[in-house]
């Protein structure tokens, strides 16, 4: 076993019908009453048979992504006997990692992950880019003079690596500072699919009420070391804890700050749960030993080979 073993979980955009089917069915059913108990609905039949359309709606779209990574983490740490030094999760994933490090019962990450989402889509629509090869502090002082010059919404979201920014706000202001970019001959840059414009000031209201959800839940400290995706610290009260659930969805995810802190162990990283976004910004911020769980049909053997 080496020295450090970081589990990251991904967020939204890491979802995809059939997402379950590379795990043993009664693992994947052996939640299933807690599921529906939480939901009310059957997340496990909409992931396996149900709509694209449905599956990429906020709402479905978290619980069904912190579900799937949450089997996926069983199932690797039953079957190599390897447990967690260090739990982060992007956007989303910070509550799988909670999840995961016991700060809750699975029925009530479910619902409230749910909840969250349902919050989320009730915010004015807007737009998310993510920018290539350029500078924060230009992305920066572009959205703060787009923010004076249309009195609308729009800042840098996910920090996720030194080449690889996401801005997010109102739909004309997102799109000025594209203009702007490449006017400068930045001209990089990939659309987000969403409607969402997540970790953003726009989401001011939605994060006061999920505060109030948030302070009803029965929290505790997470067993394993977290990083939060506000601060990339970890949390020492509960009060911190609430704080950084909260601040998230108004302030940007500092991948890189936590990658920084991540690089200093020397350790491996696994990406537990759908996808391999996260092991390409590990690559982005330049840590090599990273694993994803979906990486073949034989991830358990890549997995135990790295480890």
């Amino acid at each position: 076993m080496p020295r450090h073993i970081t589990f990251v979980f991904p967020g939204q955009g890491s979802q995809s019908l059939g997402m379950l089917d590379s795990l043993p069915d009664d693992l994947v059913l052996k939640y299933k009453s807690q599921i529906i108990e939480s939901l009310q609905f059957d997340l496990i039949d909409l992931i396996k048979n149900g709509d694209i359309e449905d599956l990429n709606k906020t709402s479905i779209t978290q619980p069904a992504i912190l579900l799937t990574s949450f089997l996926y983490y069983e199932y690797i740490t039953n079957f190599l006997n390897i447990e967690p030094n260090l739990l982060c999760g992007h956007s989303l994933g910070e509550y799988t990692a909670l999840l995961i490090g016991n700060s809750l019962s699975l029925q009530d990450a479910l619902s409230l992950v749910h909840k969250r989402g349902l919050l989320m889509e009730k915010c004015e629509p807007g737009s998310m880019y993510a920018i290539l090869n350029v500078n924060l502090d230009i992305i920066n002082d572009i959205c703060n003079k787009v923010c004076k010059e249309t009195n609308l919404i729009v800042s840098a979201a996910n920090i996720n690596t030194p080449k690889q920014i996401v801005i997010s706000g109102n739909d004309k202001a997102v799109e000025l500072v594209i203009s702007y970019l490449k006017d400068l001959g930045f001209k990089k840059k990939i659309k987000l699919k969403v409607t969402v414009p997540s970790h953003c000031k726009i989401m001011q209201k939605s994060a006061i009420e999920f505060k109030e959800i948030i302070n009803k839940l029965p929290l505790t400290l997470p067993k394993y070391d977290l990083i939060h995706n506000r601060n990339a610290l970890i949390s020492t009260t509960i009060n911190d804890l609430k704080l950084s659930l909260v601040d998230q969805l108004t302030h940007p995810v500092m991948w890189v700050n936590i990658m920084e802190y991540v690089k200093k162990f020397n350790g491996i990283i696994i990406e537990c749960g759908p996808g391999k976004v996260l092991s390409g910004l590990a690559n982005g911020n330049n840590i090599k030993k990273n694993v994803y769980s979906s990486s073949s049909n034989n991830f358990l053997e890549d997995i135990k080979e790295v480890i």
